[in-house]
């Protein structure tokens, strides 16, 4: 009697041991996801990071040639109305000077519009980029449902890793939830 007692107490103690590593095992693989989900959240924020980065360099550089096209328009437009010249020229000179000048208007004025097509293109790519190729990710109900651990998990792993005695009965061998022994085993071999 006495010896069925003291194998009920060493089976209890290594069902209580062997559950406590599971238990530990749990944790330590849920705490690894839930970093590889943060670290992974980082690594896409800095993607995003760098693609706004990237449109608003775009957007910038077309700023500055779109306000110094303005400019030179303006000054081309008051030359072209206003301007006068000095001594009097032959008329072919002047034809010549009011064509250049057209022609440096219609130069400048195309700048402009390209530099504010580059600028609406650069924000809607960006946009485009951002809410299709470059999203947050952002784990679904069957990832965060694999994170959990169940100790039914631990029993449904059978008989050969509850009872498992300690440092001589091998390595522990702990599969996903809802995975049984016996897929874990062959896996392995």
């Amino acid at each position: 009697m006495e010896f069925l007692a003291t194998f009920g107490m060493a089976a209890k103690n290594m069902f209580d041991y062997n559950r406590e590593n599971f238990q530990f095992d749990q944790e330590q693989r849920q705490s690894r996801e839930l970093l590889r989900q943060i670290l992974q959240l980082k690594r896409f924020t800095l993607f995003r990071e760098d693609i706004r980065d990237l449109v608003e360099l775009t957007v910038g550089k077309m700023e500055m040639y779109h306000l110094v096209a303005a400019l030179f328009m303006e000054s081309s437009m008051a030359l072209y109305f206003e301007g006068r010249i000095h001594h009097i020229a032959p008329p072919f000179i002047c034809g010549l000077l009011f064509i250049s000048i057209a022609s440096a208007y219609m130069y400048l004025l195309l700048a402009v519009w390209l530099s504010m097509h580059a600028s609406i293109c650069s924000h809607s790519l960006g946009v485009r980029l951002l809410t299709r190729f470059v999203r947050l990710p952002v784990p679904g109900m069957e990832q965060m449902g694999a994170l959990n651990a169940r100790l039914a998990d631990y029993e449904k792993q059978g008989v050969k890793n509850m009872l498992r005695v300690p440092v001589v009965g091998g390595g522990q061998q702990w599969g996903k939830p809802g995975q049984r022994l016996d897929a874990i085993q062959e896996a392995q071999e």
